[in-house]
């Protein structure tokens, strides 16, 4: 197959079906010599953080010269940005070429269930295969989806686990409780290895890693935000902080829960070098200032300023509204907001509804879109200037035709639609600076 071949394979699998479980890509990874078996893995679950701090992390394994492949979900606009190793993404030859051997295999194959598995299951596998040719040095994986189940979890045994900020999404898979969710979560954490956590909101998840922690004799390194000590700056495009002993750390990405991120992805690597690997002060120094990571409160204009934020869940967004009221207080935003039908988007209107000048809406390009229209109408009942758009396009138009130089806008929600509007932005068809 080709690599157009190859994306309508993966359209008709529906690359939002949900069927957790280890069984299917555990019996496909056997049938293709278990790639998966003798890597270096870091496996980071979690609500919110996961891949920031996967590319925080990969950052300073890059920058210390080893070779790292980084798995993450879900991509912007191609489904290559999934998979890299070193600065490339998988080529569309490699991909093309990858995926038809297991899809070959699938279809040969006796024994699996052939119509259980999952676009992720068989993108995960390909990912697996592909890590396992290039000879990485370490394997960045980011849970798709909770973590016990999840396909990222066939791997024996990680160098880290790490379990990033938890919270309530995806309620109606994990459960509705926060331990629920936290025991899912959890369920990467394998017996006598090491553990690094992030700050959490609730400390009910923060004794329940520990249970399991203890329960697999693995070793637990907490974030502590009292060793965190953030500098006051003038430059609102960029962080420096102090992390235990380690002063004058900066980072570009934007927000008070990047330093957390980032803190965390500090642990990961005073966890490696536990484990003897040559990581210095100036790797992580330059790891840290050289990590982007598209559509996290991502500023793509100046005049206007224009943010896009891929919040996409309660947490998410108000971190959100967090970093409007503290680094523009006073001031009104004109918001861009897209979300799935499952999530609580009313607790979402909640938080932005106080600082919005006006909420344009649009529906993501996605089976579980809610309607714009539907969204349009619950933005009413807070006495806010709204609109549904029929298109991402329109709703840009639309907001820059009412917008001066000093307007802030931020285009938010979720991922399945924040990658286009970044990307018609990134075209240079719009009048902005």
């Amino acid at each position: 197959m080709n690599y157009n071949e190859v994306m309508s394979y993966y359209e008709k699998l529906s690359y939002n079906k949900i069927n957790l479980g280890l069984e299917r890509s555990s019996k496909l990874l056997n049938e293709l010599g278990s790639p998966d078996k003798g890597q270096k893995y870091i496996h980071i679950a979690g609500t919110n953080g996961k891949g920031s701090i996967a590319n925080y992390t990969y950052n300073v394994l890059v920058d210390a010269g080893y070779k790292v492949g980084i798995y993450t979900s879900p991509y912007l606009l191609k489904m290559n940005e999934a998979i890299k190793v070193g600065s490339e993404f998988i080529s569309d030859d490699d991909f093309a070429r990858i995926t038809s051997h297991v899809k070959n295999v699938i279809e040969s194959s006796t024994s699996l269930n052939k119509e259980g598995l999952t676009c992720f299951e068989i993108l995960t596998t390909v990912a697996f295969l592909y890590f396992y040719e290039r000879k990485c040095d370490f394997v960045i994986l980011e849970v798709g989806l909770g973590g016990r189940l999840d396909a990222t979890n066939v791997i024996e045994k990680p160098l880290v686990s790490v379990i990033s900020k938890i919270g309530y999404d995806h309620v109606n898979i994990l459960g509705n409780e926060i331990e629920d969710i936290a025991k899912e979560k959890a369920g990467i954490i394998k017996d006598d290895s090491l553990v690094v956590l992030s700050p959490q909101d609730f400390d009910a998840v923060t004794l329940l890693i520990k249970s399991y922690c203890d329960k697999h004799d693995a070793s637990l390194n907490c974030v502590n935000k009292e060793e965190i000590f953030v500098h006051d700056s003038q430059n609102k495009l960029e962080q420096m902080f102090d992390y235990k002993n380690i002063k004058n750390l900066k980072i570009k990405l934007l927000g008070k829960h990047q330093v957390d991120n980032a803190a965390t992805a500090i642990e990961v690597v005073l966890a490696l070098k536990k484990h003897g690997f040559n990581i210095d002060k100036s790797n992580l120094v330059n790891g840290l200032i050289n990590t982007r990571w598209q559509c996290r409160l991502e500023l793509v204009s100046s005049k206007p300023k224009i943010f896009i934020d891929g919040a996409h869940n309660v947490d998410g967004i108000n971190t959100v509204a967090e970093f409007f009221k503290t680094n523009f207080k006073g001031q009104k935003i004109k918001f861009i907001f897209g979300v799935l039908k499952d999530k609580n988007y009313k607790e979402m209107l909640d938080k932005i509804a106080p600082i919005s000048e006006s909420i344009l809406t649009v529906s993501p390009k996605n089976e579980r879109a809610l309607d714009a229209q539907t969204l349009s109408e619950a933005i009413k009942e807070y006495n806010i200037k709204t609109r549904a758009c029929s298109s991402v396009e329109e709703a840009i138009d639309l907001v820059l035709s009412e917008s001066v130089d000093s307007s802030i806008i931020c285009i938010c929600g979720s991922l399945y639609y924040v990658g286009e509007a970044r990307n018609l932005i990134m075209q240079g068809d719009f009048n902005i600076k």
